[in-house]
């Protein structure tokens, strides 16, 4: 099943996020959801047997991966940050803004007035610095319950991670059953040995990325990354979702299935 101009239309209907996430909430139930973020690993997918492989599934992209399958995305997640100009192929797809909720009124402002985005279609404010710090984080604290919160309330904890903030809340919104991750890599913490300083890693972004260099995760956000899918492991087999990763890079805990492209089917 995909986001259809009718569902698209139904949702821009509705005056006011609650009631656009209400109507989201189960549109999906008991189906698959292929969630694609912007890891080196997603550019070492054949980008051609992955449209075929995706074009009739529900897609859902995490910032710049949109353009590596453009024209098939079901949902766009965007934040502000690594900001780039989006260029939709497909005009059903949903754009979906997390917002930073102590500075939400002057995202919104940029993104109409700096980014001259002609449509808003959902967006939600995530509670970040400066009202909690990373023990507050969904990572630190592994309280996973609270990505229910997005079809109850507008508004999630900070992740650390587009994934964390938005990605899985919206599966779990949707009422998907099956997840499969593709270029969900979260990083290398040996990146940090050596004469790096171990706070706060400088890199590069991905060729799906602009090319300017941009701040990394530091040192203890990436950790408790990593640490903390012991516990997501946990509350996915909990609430009866299925999670595979399609990745050769990622890091998280070894329960989760990994897959390659050709079993997606």
């Amino acid at each position: 099943m995909k986001i259809t101009k009718d569902i698209k239309d139904q949702l821009l209907s509705y005056d006011t996020i609650q009631e656009r996430l209400e109507y989201m909430k189960d549109m999906f139930k008991d189906e698959t959801a292929y969630l694609v973020t912007c890891g080196p690993s997603l550019t070492e997918q054949d980008q051609k047997i992955l449209h075929d492989k995706l074009k009739d599934k529900l897609v859902i992209c995490a910032k710049q991966s949109l353009n590596y399958l453009n024209d098939i995305c079901d949902i766009h997640l965007v934040s502000v940050y690594n900001y780039q100009k989006y260029e939709y192929k497909n005009d059903n797809t949903i754009r979906s803004w997390q917002l930073t909720a102590c500075n939400m009124d002057n995202e919104l402002d940029r993104i109409v007035n700096e980014y001259k985005h002609d449509r808003i279609d959902l967006y939600f404010p995530v509670i970040s610095g400066p009202w909690i710090t990373l023990e507050g984080s969904t990572a630190f604290t592994r309280n996973f319950d609270n990505w229910k919160q997005l079809g109850k309330d507008t508004q999630v904890m900070w992740g650390p991670g587009i994934l964390y903030e938005s990605g899985f809340p919206m599966c779990y919104l949707l009422g998907v059953k099956n997840i499969v991750t593709i270029g969900w890599d979260i990083g290398d913490l040996s990146r940090y040995e050596g004469d790096r300083d171990p706070n706060w890693l400088e890199q590069h972004a991905t060729d799906l990325y602009t090319a300017k260099v941009g701040q990394g995760p530091s040192y203890l956000e990436l950790k408790n990354t990593i640490e903390c899918t012991s516990a997501m492991y946990d509350w996915f087999e909990k609430e009866k979702i299925k999670v595979q990763i399609l990745s050769d890079k990622n890091p998280a805990d070894a329960r989760f299935e990994r897959i390659t492209i050709d079993e997606i089917r």
